[in-house]
């Protein structure tokens, strides 16, 4: 069965606000997928308010260390794909000016292998899968990242 992801970075004050709240950020991606007209643009203009654009020549950067020395690593302009035949498993993360989408097939090992990356690249990465209803943050603020900020 194929995986779906989107991966958006929110900005910092955003991230924060909505930290324990994921399921509203989620929801926003799904009504947006849901509607049509004039309602799809106004929630389009939200998400990219609340979003940053993505720092595309960075994550190349990052994928190409960490990934050019493995074998079953390839890349094609804006698409790397990670294909381990010996677990039957494929994962392809296309990276847009705007988002990121990644598609997966089999283990799990392989998406996490971009998951991993991407983390250390960007603090706010929130990722979901509109088919599953799953969604969290890449890299979850720390407890006490969280409670400085509240006190200010």
């Amino acid at each position: 069965m194929m995986r779906h992801y989107e991966l958006y970075i929110f900005e910092e004050d955003v991230a924060r606000q909505y930290y324990g709240q994921e399921s509203k950020l989620f929801y926003l991606f799904l009504e947006h997928d849901k509607v049509s007209g004039s309602q799809k643009e106004i929630l389009r203009k939200q998400i990219e308010y609340i979003t940053k654009p993505i720092p595309s020549l960075l994550l190349q950067q990052k994928l190409n260390q960490n990934l050019g020395k493995v074998d079953e690593y390839r890349k094609k302009k804006n698409t790397h794909v990670i294909e381990m035949v010996e677990l039957d498993s494929k994962a392809e993360l296309v990276i847009e000016a705007d988002a990121l989408y990644l598609t997966a097939a089999g283990s799990f090992e392989v998406e996490t292998m971009f998951f991993e990356i991407l983390r250390k690249c960007e603090s706010a990465f929130f990722a979901f899968s509109i088919e599953e209803h799953r969604y969290g943050w890449l890299k979850p603020l720390k407890q006490e990242d969280f409670l400085r900020t509240n006190q200010l």
